[in-house]
């Protein structure tokens, strides 16, 4: 009975080992790591400061004649089309002084009439020296009045018209509401805000950077918008730099505006993002991204030596530029490192696997 027990029990040890060692070592003839040898590369060397994105077209519209609201077409956050009627006020007023402009100019125009046609009898008569010359210059001075009486309702008649069309406020570009500051029934008055837009075709980002920064960005002249919120474009391009020409009292610090040249989507103004101002370069030791490892709050890298054995070297990290990441500390230079954490963490497995193999093959 005793040795019955103690066969099965080797036995299924001894299978165990054989079941392991083939499949380790078939996965480590198949799999092969990349490395690459650590050095210093040139990278550029960046200020990296907040930023907020801003539309550069934001505008307030005000009234510019005094009604009643009568309707309102559009509430907060509503897409509005250029020349699209957003508020419509009552025009009452505004008509009759346009009716009592017509009605003005026709008068005008009747009096030039008979002005004109009291002037050409005049001359007639005043050529055959039967008046004198007084009276053909009051024919003169009544006719030029009228011309000017005239000339007086039609200004009147298009000031009168801009104003009743002043009461169709109109979207003066295609944008989003941002407020509304009026509701039908309320009486405006000229200058009263009715509402806040801004459109998303033109956006800029305002950042801050210190008066000691101030040189070198007004230099170099080049910079970048960090968003990581857009993976598809982790860095956008701008290629214009205004740092205003004063600092703030209280902060002595400078604003910096980078228009960037066309709309992205998934960039809204009031978004915070980063901007990296290029003031030189600089050596850094760089390894690629890929090849990092995230345990928790530690971060590694795979250390492959002159055998090909692998171990995991814990490293710190500093700025990440393009596909490459700075290592403060953790490495040397020309050490060989795995290009792909993954696959050295495989290898690193296996190669754990195929030491322990022995001890329990063999207990």
């Amino acid at each position: 009975m005793f040795r019955f027990k103690i066969i099965p029990r080797i036995l299924l040890i001894i299978g165990v080992g054989f079941s392991i060692s083939p499949s380790s070592h078939a996965e480590e003839k198949t799999l092969h790591l990349q490395t690459i040898p650590v050095v210093y590369q040139q990278v550029n060397k960046e200020i990296i400061v907040d930023g907020i994105i801003e539309a550069v077209n934001e505008a307030t519209i005000a009234a510019q004649t005094s009604g009643q609201v009568q309707e309102v077409f559009f509430d907060v956050d509503d897409f509005v089309k250029k020349d699209t009627v957003i508020v419509r006020l009552k025009s009452i007023e505004q008509k009759a002084s346009v009716a009592q402009g017509e009605a003005g100019l026709r008068e005008a125009q009747a009096n030039l009439r008979v002005a004109q046609d009291t002037y050409n009898r005049t001359k007639k008569i005043f050529e055959k020296q039967a008046i004198s010359e007084s009276e053909m210059e009051k024919a003169a001075a009544e006719l030029d009045a009228a011309r000017a009486r005239v000339s007086t309702a039609q200004a009147s008649i298009k000031r009168t018209t801009q104003q009743e069309e002043y009461t169709t406020i109109r979207a003066p570009y295609s944008g989003i509401v941002k407020e509304r500051h009026i509701q039908v029934g309320e009486v405006a008055n000229v200058g009263q805000a009715i509402m806040t837009g801004f459109s998303l075709d033109t956006l800029r980002v305002i950042a801050t950077i210190s008066q000691n920064q101030a040189a070198a960005v007004r230099q170099s002249q080049s910079a970048s918008v960090i968003v990581h919120s857009l993976p598809d474009k982790p860095r956008i391009a701008v290629n214009k730099i205004t740092v205003v020409p004063y600092a703030d009292a209280q902060s002595h610090t400078f604003r910096v505006r980078l228009p960037l040249a066309e709309a992205i989507d998934g960039m809204y103004p009031g978004m915070l993002v980063k901007v990296a101002f290029t003031v030189g370069t600089e050596q850094r030791l760089m390894v690629p991204t890929s090849a990092v490892a995230y345990r928790g709050e530690i971060r590694a890298v795979y250390v492959v030596d002159e055998k090909g054995n692998v171990s995991m070297r814990q490293v710190r990290l500093g700025k990440e530029s393009l596909n490459m990441i700075e290592v403060l500390a953790g490495l040397d230079v020309n050490e060989q490192i795995a290009t792909n954490s993954v696959d050295a963490a495989i290898k690193l497995k296996t190669q754990r696997a195929a030491t322990a193999q022995p001890a329990t093959a063999h207990p």
